[in-house]
């Protein structure tokens, strides 16, 4: 059975600025936000169903490019698909990752980092997160 990526970042604080390219079979969205020094905030989050909205696989997701000043961490956890893609979807229960960035504390300027979504399926994503870190 064909499956589909339903994959949606959820932003704690609004984009500032986003950018989606293709090269080699790799998506690559380059996004910015505001997160305060040493608070915990989410990046994003991803799920993979099926095109009936049956649950799939857990989506793999790690970091290629950490933050120099802070952490990432990618969680699993329980998602409620909520994609503008998919309608059909919404509000079904599916195995996800979150990633969340923490700056060092006292940090306050510019940070990068990069993880990499794959879904077992041909679908990989790079996602480039300029942060602007604020007291």
């Amino acid at each position: 059975m064909r499956t589909l990526a339903a994959a949606f970042s959820a932003l704690v604080i609004p984009t500032l600025a986003g950018c989606t390219t293709t090269s080699g079979g790799i998506t690559t969205e380059n996004r910015s936000l505001t997160a305060v020094s040493a608070e915990r905030t989410r990046l994003g989050q991803t799920w993979h169903l099926k095109a009936d909205c049956s649950q799939s696989t857990r989506p793999n997701v790690r970091t290629l490019s950490p933050p120099a000043h802070g952490k990432l961490e990618i969680v699993p956890e329980e998602i409620v698909a909520n994609s503008k893609k998919f309608p059909k979807c919404a509000g079904v229960k599916a195995p996800g990752m979150i990633v969340y960035y923490t700056s060092a504390a006292g940090y306050i300027g510019p940070d990068k980092a990069t993880y990499r979504e794959s879904y077992g399926d041909g679908v990989v994503r790079d996602v480039i997160f300029g942060l602007n870190v604020v007291k």
